[in-house]
């Protein structure tokens, strides 16, 4: 089925400059199908430039906050930083308001859980792309008895074969639910409690490295017998001795949203994408490549249609397979065992990028 032509410029966005036909898009590793961005090229005019240039949030970032501080453009017409990016981003005025009358396929397809997020409110200035889960994953062949608990990235048995992520949202907040503290309460002191757990799991010998998406390749060469991970990561990687799982403690629900950086040169066509991959036949492909949550609740249907129609066996069981994994479509079980990241003042962010500088620089 041919996805629908972007919806033409409408006088309700007269402030926003005409399509250029031109759109630099920032992206992680592994978080589209390789159909999506051809198609969108043919059905709009518009000339995409892909980047998978993200593989940490603060990394990323950092390369864009001087000219956003200058109010110059960054280079870039579509960024993909995390929630608390976005929420922080607006606190800060270097995102553009979008126009949602240039969102039609958003305002019908967005889901109920998606919509109106505490981070950026009426989805003013981002537009979810992807949601998923940070637990952990290990390698069945080296771990046979498994893992369950965050707590067990700590055992001495793993010496040397562990894998924390950069993200300090991530690693801070799921080592403050190992003390017993729900993230939305988390203080500075449990921060700087988290931060003495973290360092004696580096002072051990536990971790390997502290990673960016690249945690992945580690899991795949054996290096790492056991990381901290993002769910469809560990999907996409499609090896069946490699595990994910929910800790014990709870795990951390987030969302990906796609926004607009203030200065962005060809707003209009940034607006269009948006649209475009919100079409249920687009988010479809998109989430039978990537294995995260999608932000359109009609996908799910559609890949059982998908599957229903395949003519080939294993292109029906991978939509399968798909359709029946709790890290894709989670059951309301899984989902009362996750919470959200503690969105910081800008105090509280400073405070805790401090902590955990002090343990993956120490």
């Amino acid at each position: 089925m041919d996805a629908q032509k972007p919806t033409a410029p409408t006088a309700k966005s007269s402030e926003l400059p005409p399509l250029a036909n031109e759109l630099l898009i920032a992206q992680w590793p592994l978080y589209i199908d390789k159909k999506t961005v051809p198609r969108f090229e043919k059905a709009s005019g518009i000339e995409v430039s892909y980047k998978e240039v993200i593989s940490d949030n603060q990394k990323f970032y950092s390369t864009i906050r001087e000219p956003l501080a200058q109010g110059q453009a960054t280079g870039w017409d579509l960024i993909t930083l995390s929630d608390w990016v976005v929420a922080k981003m607006n606190r800060t005025g270097y995102l553009t308001e979008l126009d949602h009358s240039l969102l039609p396929n958003v305002e019908a397809n967005i889901g109920a859980a998606f919509s109106d997020p505490t981070y950026d409110p009426g989805n003013a200035h981002s537009i979810p792309w992807q949601g998923g889960m940070t637990g952990i994953a290990f390698n069945r062949d080296r771990v046979p008895e498994g893992l369950s608990s965050f707590e067990d990235l700590w055992d001495p048995s793993l010496k040397g074969h562990v894998g924390m992520l950069t993200e300090m949202v991530d690693t801070m907040n799921l080592t403050i639910m190992t003390l017993g503290v729900d993230p939305q309460d988390a203080t500075v002191d449990d921060a700087s409690q988290a931060q003495k757990k973290l360092i004696e799991q580096r002072d051990k010998g536990n971790v390997r490295g502290y990673y960016g998406n690249e945690y992945v390749d580690g899991l795949a060469r054996g290096d790492l017998w056991a990381s901290m991970a993002w769910s469809g990561d560990i999907f996409w990687l499609g090896q069946p001795e490699i595990e994910f799982v929910v800790p014990s403690e709870g795990g951390l629900l987030w969302v990906t949203p796609m926004e607009v950086p203030v200065g962005a040169e060809h707003p209009r066509d940034a607006h269009a994408f948006l649209d475009y991959v919100y079409q249920p036949e687009v988010a479809a492909d998109i989430t039978s490549y990537v294995g995260y949550i999608t932000p359109v609740p009609g996908v799910k249907e559609i890949l059982q249609q998908r599957a229903d129609a395949a003519e080939k066996p294993g292109d029906r069981k991978y939509l399968e397979g798909l359709i029946d994994s709790p890290y894709v479509f989670p059951p309301d079980e899984m989902l009362s065992q996750l919470r959200s990241y503690k969105v910081l003042s800008e105090d509280e962010e400073s405070q805790w990028n401090d902590l955990f500088s002090g343990v993956v620089q120490g």
